[in-house]
Order: C-alpha cells, then structure tokens, then sequence
C-alpha cells in the first residue's frame, strides 16, 4: 500500500524472539526485501518478502521425495485439504473457494516438493486463509477418517452396470486421484514425459511418478500414506514463504504462536540424494495407445535427454533457458529447423527441463517413425557440433536474452500473483538449501550472458553439456492399436480374478464399504463444523464498482481518420498495441483459412527476409508480436458477437516506428507462395492436437457450444474440433492451389487500412508519440475496393460422442437462456459458485470420482456444465439433469449464502496487471456496458437470497432444455453409452 513503510516492517522482524535472522537483502529487480530467517526451536526455514504489493502471498511447502509409483505425496496433497483440528468440515478447501476472496487458492505435488499456495488482496481473508491451511497440513483429519485416504486415493467399489452398489455386481477401482493420473496417462506427451525421466533417473526418487501411476496407485496402503504425513509434513521440513505488504512481524508471530511453537525440533530425513551419473548411454521403447482409426506411421516419438544440472547457478540455468528458445522454440530455431528440413518429425519439442536438483535437457521431435532414429541422433549432434565450432549468430543470442528480460521485467503473470512466482522460483534454489533469492536477481544474470556473448558462452554451453555427454537417455515411443481397450480388458480380468479369491464375506466387506464411503460422502458436515471456518461478511466486501476506463479517438494516417481506443493505464513504460481487423464477412470455410493465416504470419519468410530473421528482429525491438482472431460481445444483441484478426504487440515507448513498419511488412509481404513451409506449419499445428484431449472439457463445452452459439461455433472453426479436421482433410500436395488462393484472398480483404482499430494501452506519456511513423502500415494496407457483407454462420445440433485412447472422459452440457427470453442477472454468479463447488463437486467429483467439473453462465446466455478427466459419461448427465431439482429444492442460511456470495465477489474482483486492465476496457468498448450495468450486477450478487435461487428454476430448465451435450473420451466408455449421442465418431481422423 501506499503508506507500507518496509524499514519499519523490517525493524520489528528484528524485534521477534522466537526466529534466528539469516540473511537480509534488497532486491531491486522485483522492489521488495528480502528476508531469511530460521525458527530457533524447530529450524523451519522461514523466507519473507517485503513488498508494496498488496496481493499477499503465503505458502507452505515441504520437501516430500518419492520412494515409489503410488502417488502417495499427491494424494496427500489432496487429503490434508479435507479437514483438520481447528476446521473438521469435511471439505474446508472447497469452503475456501466458495466463501473467500482468495486471488490464488491450491496446492501442487512437485517431483521433490509439496506446496500449498494461497493469496488474497483483504486482510482478513489472508488470515483465514493462511490459518485453514496451516491446520490442514500439520493436524489433518486423515489420522481419524480412512475414507479421505480411499475417496482422494483409490478405493474398490462392487457395482452393477449402471455403476450403482450391487453386492452382486463388478468390483472396480474409483479414486479422485486416480482417476486424475488415468487422465495424465491418456496424453501421450504426458506419458513420454514421464517415461523419459523413468529411464534418465532410474533409482532415484526422480524416476518414480510423484502424482501417482494408475497401474500402482491401487498399492499404497493407508497405513503407508499416514507414514508420508508423519514423516514429512513437521515443521523442521517445512519451508514457509509470506510476500506482500502485510505486517510481517505480526504474521510472523503468529504462525510460531499457534503452530510452530506445537513442535519439537526433528530431523527429518528428506534430503534429495545425488543424481547417480549414468555408466553409459541409455536406451529405451515405450507403448502409447491410439484407436483403431489412426494410424501407426508416422506417429513414434524419438527423444534424446541428457543430464546437465545448473539449478543453483543462476546464470548457467538462464543461459540454458536461452539455449532452448534458441535451439527449439524461436521460429527459425536451430534443431528444430534441422530435423524439420530433413524430415524427421512434424513437431519438435524440449528444452530444459528445470525445478528439480539435477534439471535435464531434452530433445523431440513428435510424428516420425522408429527407423529414423539414427538419422535423428545425427541431426541433433551434427547440428550442436556445428554451433559449438562454427558459433550461433550473435544477434539471435542477443534477440533471445531480450525475451527473458522484458518477460521478467514486466512480471506479467496473467491471472497469477506475482508474488506466487517469486515464491515458487524461490523454491528453485532454497529447497536444496541454497540461497532463495538467486534466481530473482536477474539484473546480473542477464548482465552476465550479454557480456559474455562474444566469449562463445553459449557455444561452450552446448560443448560442455550437451555434446559427448554419456549421462543421456534416448527414449523411442512407438503407437499401439487397442491399447487402452486392452489394458481396461486386462483390469477388468484382474479384479474379476481378485473377486473370484474372495469370500462372500470378504465381497460384502467392500458392498459395505461402498455404501459407506457413499453415505458419508452424500452427509454434508455439520453446522457446528461448518461455523469453524473463518468467513468474512458482506459488509466486509465494496459495493463500488470500477467501471473500465477508455477513450474513443482517432489519428489521421493516409488521409483516413484510424479509430482509437485508448486504455489509460500506467505501464511502466510499455505500450501494449493491438491492431484490429473486422472479419464478420467470413463464412465457415474462411474463417478456418483465417485460422491457418493466423498460424503461418510471423512463421513464414517474407520479401525482405527470412521468418527467422523475422524473428529475431522482433526479439530484439518488442516484447513480442503475435497473430490472434477473437470474438467480442456487441451492445447490439446479447447473443451477437463481432470477430476480429487481431495483431497482439508490446514495446517500449519510443520503437512504435519500428513496429508499424514491421507489423506492415508481414502482413502484406509474407510469402504464402511457400509449399514447404506452410505444409511444415500445418503439420506442427496438427502435431499439437493432444491438446484438445488434455483440455477436453473446454474442447467438449466448445463443441456443444457451437450447435447453437455464433460465438462458440467460430471459436470451434478457429481453434477447436472442426479446425483440426480442416487442417487433417488438407492434402497439401493436392489442395495448394486452393489453399494458397485462399490465404492470399482473405489477407487481402482483411487487412486494409479501412478495416483497422488501434487500441493502444498506455498512459498520456505513452500516447503521445504512439503513432510516430503509423504510415508506414496505413500506406502498406491492401486498399479494399467494397467492404463485404456480414456473413451470417449456420449452426446445427450434432449431439457428438469423440472416442479417444483416453482412458477418461470430459462430459459438457450445453444451452442458452437468452433464446427462451431471459435475462442475464448477477444472482447467476452466485449459482455458478454453489453448482461447481456444492452440487457438481459433490455428485461428479466427491462421489463420481472425476478430478474437476464446473458450470459457465454468460451474459450471452450462453451456459454450460462440464466434467475433467471423469469416469462417467451416463451418470454425469444424469447429474446434469438433476440440477433444476437442486435449484428448486434450494435451502440455505444467512451463513451459507454469504459464502456463496463472497465466492462469486472474488471472481469479479480479480487483480489485473495493466495489460489485463486496459483489455477490459476494449471489451466494454464492444459491448457498451454501462457503469450502471456492472453497478446492478454487483449489486445483484451481493442481495443474492436463497430465493433469488430458486427463482432462477425456469432458467435453468430451458438451458436444459435445448439438450445439447458432447462428450470425449474413452472409447469403450462412449459406446457404452452412445444412447446419449446423435453420433459416435473418432476425434483424430488419422
């Protein structure tokens, strides 16, 4: 705040008894103060961060190594969070959720750490936050209640088909994390990752699965999992980390007052042993599973992984961070290029491989075949032998640092809190009991590398680590047909086998089981239990409302006037550009050539040079530029939406010259002419459709979407199911002609000075020589002779089932309110809050075993529910179906509904960083809402009764009623359930 005097705070730190100060320092990068100290009676290691900063951090963590496969430090992480000493609900977390301001609330399990995490900009909140946790971790209720252990662990359960409790039925395995891990395990990259550290860390905790291996999570005992508790969650293991502008001294105290004072000292033995190195080079082949309908060939992953450490050199772990933008991820990257060109692979992908003791750096290259592995380790060596000889070009270097130093200067953490990422890169060194400031001092980290550029620093990197290195591991992954279906047959005979050993006593023992996880898991916790949990009041929440700020203006530039909006915000020095070009006149078919467009611009050599050139030239003057197409709500129609190609840039005040002159040099001088190139490009962007599996419910939720909703059918065309089959029906050699037609057509009509809007996102410094040099584009734009028409998208009801090798499911229903004549209000807010986490949470997740789920309500109308990595697909939508009960036989108390309403405050109340802030206000400019609007809405929430919930009935029934649902998946699980679905078919064509 304002009046945060941090030598003050810093003197009464100096005044407490109970800690030993270890270390005091200024960091001037971040503006904050750093402070290590060490609990004098069980040497918990405290690491404070003075800050004008009033989004406060707190987090403990605790080193947790992996002894084995079971997952027993993730299922933990899950189970403290389920009641405690002090707060014994059975579900404090969600409680926390539901009822708090919290501006970051989780918990994350590490390959060597486990941290829980939680921030808040109130006071109070921060308190109550930091306390629930604090009680989790150090008197979990696991020790009295196994059915945590087997509800966020694993469990049996006897079922009939339907997947009800038949003592007469299957026995089969359900688990909150479990089913998690058997998502994790369906995404090929995910197993490859795992598979790689397998083989590079073989013996070491590092080579066992910390969250968990499906096929050995069903082995970890309870008694086991109470030892990991018992073990390591003491303070003498704990690393405790507050950042913010909060009376240190005072939380200090606390925290030795109500829990660190508990304990006695106890060596605790978490060390992270030594990476063994490796006698010689490694090799291996793994399995992944594909359906039937895809292909084998061209579909191995070949990997090449080597050791090379640097963790707690902070120069040495930047530079290896440059290295693998250099070598992998710039356009025009070195290896990546290399195995491109010699046609090893559609995709490439590594880097280094860090937050761990002994980080490693890994190579890949996805959709080749086994043969080429030869060739493939050739590339690689002959490449890095040719730089480390010959050199890398110095301005690449150059272009590279500056990526990492504006991205570090800007601490642009999107809706994360910054101070979380401090804290969590603190972990980096500190967890291996080094410094924990090192790797936020990048001023000299970045000095360093510049001034060693012309020493060869980065080429004897590469001599040094990567070349000759025999501590490497080459990991081939080879498609399987069938594997899932497999693997599910095989456990399906293995329990029915296990079955056959047991008694009937033994079978009704896990019958009763059953009934009685799912009895206490349907009984909510009592009110006596419920009222422990700190909660603040509505009185304790603003009604004012911030209306986002912008100014309509414009700039005269080739004799037109340019539209403008101006976001007045202060940005350090920063301006972050957009420029905007309407594409409402796209049908179906354009807006998905759009898409590719958005792809190829940046990527593709144009007249002047080459893309890599390109690149570097734009790392070296901004901050970056990126190629977007977007949708905005308009004030015209709450279910209209207009549709953008968007120009993304951010650059320091004074080079807007230089990026006019560049943004007008790709998009009029890109040569689209080129076959390779753009045959490469659609065959990365293919290469990266596991994304639509590992973020399945989104890709669902779009899908189902896009039968009635303009806007969710064009992100659909542009980015989701519908564009990947674009992209897979495009045989390049063929359909050139007609692709490059295309591409050339639409930029032509799409980027023209007529058709642009400039929102800029500076301050009054800023905007005043923002358009220095803007003719330079304006003169370049493509002259549009007639402006097209806008083009009206058909929508049709599909009701699809996409079978994949998941072993999992993503469930979404779909509807929209405002085509049955309602309104949108604020009580919708609170509804979304009470679904995800009370109704959805406790049928899909807590009882259904799902890992997520959640429910949407958009002023569009449009609205949908949801399900993650799910083992279900009739029986979600059988809880779908029951939600307008839920919200018919609505109850609640004054308590009850607070915390709903608190929750759905924190959503709206979300910190912005200045880039966040300035787009909401482009947004408002689009859908001219007023003050009085977000006034009402705010106002809405807050007054939200009991009543006001159940009056939102009829609402809900017509969301319903437009039964639109999509599901993807599990392919045995699909078909078992295709009654649900129009059609079943195969999300991947090959």
């Amino acid at each position: 705040m304002k009046n945060y005097n941090i030598d003050e705070e810093l003197k009464h730190i100096k005044e407490l008894s109970a800690y030993d100060i270890k270390d005091i320092s200024d960091i001037e990068e971040i503006s904050a103060k750093a402070v290590a100290l060490e609990h004098k009676k069980t040497k918990a290691r405290v690491f404070t961060l003075l800050s004008d900063d009033d989004n406060k951090v707190f987090t403990i963590g605790f080193r947790t190594p992996s002894k084995d496969s079971t997952g027993v430090a993730h299922i933990l992480e899950h189970s403290v969070l389920c009641g405690s000493k002090k707060f014994p609900a059975k579900d404090p977390f969600v409680e926390l959720v539901k009822g708090s301001l919290n501006t970051f609330l989780n918990a994350i399990t590490y390959p060597d750490k486990t941290v829980y995490p939680v921030a808040s900009c109130n006071d109070k909140d921060f308190d109550n936050l930091m306390e629930v946790y604090l009680d989790a971790v150090f008197y979990p209720n696991v020790y009295n209640e196994e059915k945590i252990f087997r509800q966020e662990g694993w469990h049996y359960e006897v079922v009939d088909e339907k997947g009800n409790p038949d003592e007469n039925g299957d026995i089969i395995l359900n688990g909150v994390v479990y089913n998690e891990m058997k998502g994790a395990f369906s995404s090929a990259d995910s197993v490859l990752e795992r598979s790689i550290t397998k083989v590079l860390f073989e013996g070491h905790s590092y080579g066992e699965e910390s969250g968990g291996d499906p096929d050995f999570i069903p082995t970890l005992t309870y008694e086991n999992f109470l030892d990991m508790h018992s073990k390591y969650y003491h303070p003498s293991n704990s690393y405790i980390y507050l950042y913010g502008d909060m009376d240190m001294a005072k939380k200090l105290e606390w925290i030795d007052r109500e829990y660190l004072d508990k304990f006695e000292y106890r060596e605790v033995d978490s060390k992270i042993e030594e990476v063994k190195e490796l006698e010689s080079v490694k090799e291996a082949n793994f399995e992944y599973p594909i359906t039937e309908a895809q292909g084998e060939e061209n579909a191995t992953y070949l990997s090449w992984n080597t050791l090379v450490g640097g963790e707690l050199d902070p120069v040495v772990s930047m530079g290896f961070h440059i290295l693998e933008y250099v070598l992998i991820d710039a356009p025009g990257a070195y290896l990546t290029d290399a195995l491109i060109d010699a046609g090893i692979g559609e995709d490439v992908f590594g880097g280094y491989a860090n937050g761990i003791s002994m980080p490693y750096f890994t190579v890949t290259s996805k959709n080749t075949n086994l043969d080429r592995k030869p060739e493939f380790l050739a590339v690689i060596e002959g490449t890095l032998r040719k730089l480390a000889d010959e050199g890398i070009d110095k301005e690449t270097i150059k272009a590279a640092i500056n990526v990492f130093e504006f991205k570090a200067r800007e601490a642009d953490y999107g809706s994360y809190p910054k101070g979380l990422m401090y804290g969590l890169s603190s972990f980096d060194s500190w967890l291996y009991d080094a410094d924990p400031t090192i790797h936020l001092r990048f001023e000299n980290i970045f000095k360093s590398l510049r001034e060693e550029i012309d020493n060869n620093y980065f080429e004897n990197l590469i001599r040094d680590y990567l070349l000759d290195n025999k501590n490497t591991a080459i990991v081939t992954m080879t498609p399987k047909k069938g594997l899932t279906t497999k693997k599910d047959a095989d456990l399906k005979a293995k329990l029915k086998a296990f079955k056959d050993t047991l008694s009937k006593e033994e079978i009704k023992k896990i019958y009763d089981d059953t009934l009685a996880l799912k009895k206490y898991q349907s009984e909510p916790s009592s009110e006596e239990d419920l009222l422990k949990i700190p909660l603040l009041s509505r009185d304790d929440i603003s009604r004012e409302v911030k209306m986002p700020e912008y100014e309509e203006k414009s700039v005269k530039a080739s004799g037109k006037d340019i539209p403008v909006i101006h976001s007045k915000v202060f940005t350090s020095g920063i301006n972050y550009m957009k420029f905007i070009f309407n594409i409402d006149f796209a049908n179906e078919e354009e807006l998905k050539y759009l898409a590719l467009l958005k792809e190829i611009l940046g990527y593709i050599d144009t007249k002047k040079q080459s893309y890599a050139a390109l690149s570097t030239n734009v790392n070296l003057n901004s901050g970056g530029v990126g190629y977007v197409i977007e949708a905005f709500a308009t004030d015209a129609n709450p279910i209209d939406f207009t549709f953008a190609f968007s120009v993304n840039a951010k650059i320091l005040y004074g080079k807007e010259s230089w990026l006019y002159s560049n943004v007008a040099e790709v998009l009029t001088m890109s040569k689209l002419e080129d076959k390779k190139r753009v045959k490469d490009i659609i065959a990365e962007v293919k290469a990266g459709k596991d994304r639509l599996v590992s973020s399945g419910h989104m890709s669902a939720l779009t899908r189902a979407g896009s039968y009635i909703s303009k806007e969710l059918l064009f992100n659909d065309l542009t980015k989701g199911i519908a564009y990947l089959n674009f992209l897979e029906n495009i045989d390049i050699e063929k359909d050139f002609d007609r692709v490059y037609e295309n591409l050339s057509r639409l930029l032509k009509i799409t980027f023209s000075a007529d058709n642009l809007l400039i929102h800029t996102i500076c301050d009054e410094k800023g905007y005043k020589n923002a358009f220095n040099g803007i003719e330079s584009l304006t003169d370049s734009l493509f002259k549009e002779s007639t402006k097209p028409e806008k083009a009206v998208l058909k929508t049709e009801i599909k009701n699809e089932g996409f079978v994949t090798p998941s072993m999992v499911n993503y469930v979404a229903r779909f509807g929209n309110f405002v085509n049955h004549g309602f309104k949108y209000t604020g009580v919708l807010r609170v509804l979304k809050v009470l679904l995800s986490y009370d109704y959805l949470w406790n049928n899909i997740r807590v009882k259904g075993g799902a890992y997520g789920c959640s429910a949407i309500f958009g002023r569009s109308g449009n609205s949908g529910f949801v399900s993650y990595r799910d083992p279900n697909v009739s029986n979600t939508n059988k809880v779908y179906e029951g939600i307008v009960d839920y919200v018919k036989n609505f109850t609640a108390n004054d308590r009850e509904m607070t915390k709903s309403v608190i929750g759905a405050i924190s959503e709206l109340d979300t910190p912005l960083t200045p880039s966040r802030e300035g787009l909401k206000g482009l947004s408002s400019y689009y859908s001219k809402v007023r003050h009085e609007d977000l006034v009402k809405e705010r106002e809405e929430v807050l007054n939200t009764s009991e009543e006001d919930i159940r009056a939102l009935v009829p609402l809900i029934e017509a969301v319903l009623s437009d039964k639109l649902i999509c599901a993807i998946g599990n392919e045995d699980l699909i078909e078992k359930d295709k009654e649900l679905f129009k059609e079943v078919k195969h999300l991947y064509k090959d």
